[in-house]
């Protein structure tokens, strides 16, 4: 009988050890098809992404081809016309609309409605600010006719936002042209003294630079980046201008460029406007103070891929490859599934720059119509001055219209910009950009973009 329980007891553990194993098989099973779903469905994440990626890269490159080709007409019209058309008979047809001309009273005792302080394009918390910081000087100056800071600062941020010429404005204003044309070389001289380097400061310390990085990286993921170069090409005119043939830029039109860097959040940090169109971006980096400074900053370094890296500058093809200074891969046969999404990555941090210009002249017309407002020495202080103010819009929140980056008429329709690809690049440009092209494509999806 024992010999028989025995036999039992061994046959019971026989199909409990059996039955564990089973157990333990069935469960390897169900993880393993568990994972291959994971897998399966992060594949199918990354595959819609990077289709997704493709069709929307292909719709805005047809319609960014588009839109150029349509721009490029209008503005060689545009051209064609102010060519053609002598100075006085356009100041003759450039009459106010009818329904305009009482919007603004003579006195200079006037408190502007909301209305018509969107025609300055601010809302009254920031015409308000920036009003307390120059009413001194704005009072103090020695221009004739005598008027308030406050009528002074509406009447050049009506020509600055509207880009009407200043017959124009001096009809809505109840002025002469004259005192419309001294009050926006005043306003403009008080800005640029007063505001310029309290508005638009380059990051010095650490915490500064740190901060900027932290910004830019929750925004694209790109590592030590905080802040993206660019340049816009301004329109001046062409009959009026010294060495006239090095103010006309590859597209043939006459212009001062525009180089800024930009943060995360699209305010201007450096400005500088001091060179002519013919300039190509290698040579107006190299000879702007930005150069100097990125040279020596001592800026909060990150080990990637075992080694340190500086803060950094995204910039587009028309700048040199640096090691503070990144571009995209030239776009090849040969480029790297990594390479393509880094650029995808890239991209979507200059865009910040792009977005900034397009606000910057949606905003202060003037800047599509120096050529036919002030002269060319001129055109400087009204680009800064529009720079400093974008930056006091920004801080303040004054609302941004999407209409005001429409063209409502030809005269808003700034010329095609100069494109070129620098063939400028440095070896620990390449290694840093190689860093950071292995790094994305190792902690973020994989964007590839077949065009």
């Amino acid at each position: 009988m024992s010999f028989e329980m025995e036999a039992d007891m061994v046959s019971n553990r026989v199909i409990v050890e059996i039955v564990n194993e089973y157990r333990t098989m069935l469960q390897q099973q169900i993880a393993l098809h568990l994972k291959r779903q994971r897998d399966h469905i992060v594949r199918m994440r990354r595959r819609f992404l990077s289709k997704l990626a493709r069709r929307l890269h292909r719709n805005y490159i047809l319609y960014d081809r588009h839109r150029r080709s349509l721009l490029s007409d209008v503005s060689f019209l545009n051209m064609r016309r102010r060519e053609v058309q002598p100075a006085t008979s356009r100041s003759r047809l450039q009459q106010p609309v009818p329904e305009q001309l009482h919007l603004f009273p003579a006195s200079s005792e006037h408190e502007f409605t909301e209305e018509q302080l969107e025609r300055f394009r601010i809302n009254h918390a920031t015409f308000q600010c920036l009003y307390d910081q120059l009413e001194h000087e704005l009072e103090d100056a020695d221009c004739e006719p005598a008027m308030t800071a406050r009528m002074r600062m509406g009447v050049a941020l009506y020509v600055l936002g509207t880009g009407k010429d200043f017959e124009s404005a001096a009809t809505l204003f109840h002025l002469h042209s004259r005192a419309v044309r001294a009050s926006v070389h005043l306003f403009c001289g008080v800005v640029n003294k007063l505001l310029r380097d309290r508005q638009i400061d380059f990051p010095h310390s650490r915490n500064h630079i740190r901060c900027g990085v932290k910004e830019f990286e929750e925004l694209v993921g790109i590592p030590q980046v905080f802040g993206a170069i660019g340049c816009l090409h301004i329109p001046v005119e062409r009959g009026t201008v010294k060495d006239a043939a090095k103010y006309i830029n590859s597209k043939g039109w006459s212009s001062i460029i525009l180089q800024a860097i930009v943060d995360s959040r699209g305010r201007f940090l450096d400005v500088s406007c001091e060179h002519p169109g013919h300039t190509n971006a290698a040579d107006m980096l190299i000879n702007s103070s930005i150069y100097q400074r990125m040279e020596q900053l001592d800026g909060p370094c990150q080990k990637i891929d075992k080694s340190n890296v500086l803060p950094l500058l995204l910039g587009d093809g028309k700048y040199p490859l640096l090691p503070w200074l990144i571009t995209p891969y030239l776009t090849t046969a040969q480029m790297t599934p990594a390479e393509r999404s880094f650029n995808v990555y890239a991209a979507k941090g200059r865009a910040c720059i792009v977005r900034t210009f397009e606000r910057l002249v949606g905003r202060w017309k003037a800047l599509n119509r120096c050529s036919t407002m002030v002269a060319t020495s001129c055109v400087p202080e009204i680009i800064l001055t529009c720079c400093i103010l974008h930056n006091i819009a920004e801080q303040n929140r004054s609302p941004y219209k999407d209409a005001w980056s429409e063209c409502h008429n030809e005269e808003d329709v700034a010329p095609e910009q100069p494109h070129w690809e620098c063939q400028i690049t440095s070896m620990d440009g390449e290694e840093v950009r190689n860093r950071l092209s292995k790094f994305m494509h190792e902690r973020f999806p994989l964007i590839v973009d077949d065009d």
